[in-house]
């Protein structure tokens, strides 16, 4: 070993390898033309803004992540992340009468204890997740057809229990969830890291989570080799379901209100981050830090536009146009690996 390999900092092969990815280039180059355009697009203000669009992007996109490495996909993640708090609300407004009060006041707000809707969203998210899972891994049905028809039912739901009608959140605890900030922080992009790092955590750094890979990379192979793949494409299934009730709860609480027909589309947005960031549609290839890359690349890129002034429907066709470019160079790069 050289004199100069010894004196070389051990983050060095990290940061090398860092900055030869072209994900990395394209956040800079964003950054970079975002502050010669506009005078706006490095302030504070914006930064803020653009790290809350981040938590709840990245939220859907990380548990997005998790189901393509199995192979299989989730369409059913932003209805889901709207109806885990609506469930939330409306089981909390039928308790109050219950227990001698009205939590559901006048204008369709909602002024009741806002931790246990909290609680219920979160497990809305895992039981609705763990269902499609349950119909993917058990009953056989393709995961498309499943989440197509969840995606669907769900937003029938959100119209059926709002009655049409948003409902207004009147809570300190969720204001602060959806306004606070931590360190100059916000809250929200707080949450999302803590998430991040915890799948992270789970999923490329333990075995269980490395059984993710195995199942999306040659799933039959990794149920010779004894891996119960059911078993854990159900949890992949229901760690999206969560992440979606998560994004659910801090993308509300910015509105301070739920209505049935918030975050369409969002779910081809979460399928176009994890691709960008490298995760194969076909399964076995991906990571959250990746999809982190991604949302940031992702969210950056819209806010420029925004901020440019081009119009919501040019930014969805972007977003398709990114969705068809990142699905294209992904089969390229996996034809590239596989020769």
């Amino acid at each position: 070993m050289s004199a100069l390999e010894l004196s070389a900092p051990r983050g060095a092969p990290f940061l090398q390898g860092l900055l030869r990815d072209p994900i990395i280039w394209l956040i800079l180059l964003i950054f970079a033309v975002g502050a010669l355009t506009s005078e706006y697009y490095l302030t504070a203000l914006n930064i803020e803004n653009l790290m809350r669009s981040i938590a709840v992007i990245g939220l859907l996109s990380l548990g997005m992540t998790v189901v393509l490495l199995t192979g299989r996909i989730d369409l059913s993640v932003a209805a889901l992340m709207i109806f885990s708090v609506i469930v939330g609300v409306v089981v909390m407004a039928e308790i109050g009468p219950m227990l001698g009060s009205r939590w559901l006041v006048r204008g369709n707000t909602y002024a009741g204890p806002i931790v246990p809707v909290i609680l219920i969203a979160l497990a809305t998210g895992i039981a609705v997740g763990a269902l499609n899972g349950i119909g993917v891994a058990y009953f056989k049905v393709a995961s498309f057809i499943m989440t197509l028809v969840s995606l669907t039912a769900l937003r029938g739901f959100n119209y059926v229990l709002t009655n049409g009608h948003p409902y207004y959140l009147k809570a300190p605890l969720y204001s602060w969830i959806g306004d606070g900030k931590i360190v100059g922080i916000p809250i929200s992009f707080v949450v999302f890291v803590l998430v991040l790092l915890a799948l992270m955590g789970f999923i490329n750094g333990s075995m269980r989570g490395g059984r993710f890979y195995a199942i999306g990379g040659n799933e039959k192979a990794a149920l010779y080799a004894g891996i119960k793949t059911q078993r854990y494409v159900v949890l992949a299934y229901a760690i999206s379901g969560l992440c979606a009730a998560v994004a659910g709860i801090i993308f509300t609480a910015r509105l301070k209100s739920v209505d049935a027909p918030l975050a369409a589309g969002y779910e081809l947005t979460a399928i176009a981050i994890a691709v960008i960031g490298g995760t194969a549609l076909a399964g076995g290839v991906g990571s959250p830090w990746r999809t982190l890359m991604g949302s940031i690349a992702f969210a950056a890129g819209l806010n420029l536009l925004a901020i440019w002034g081009v119009g919501t429907w040019y930014q969805n066709l972007a977003i398709g146009v990114v969705l068809i470019l990142s699905v294209g160079l992904s089969k390229m790069s996996r034809k590239k690996t596989q020769a």
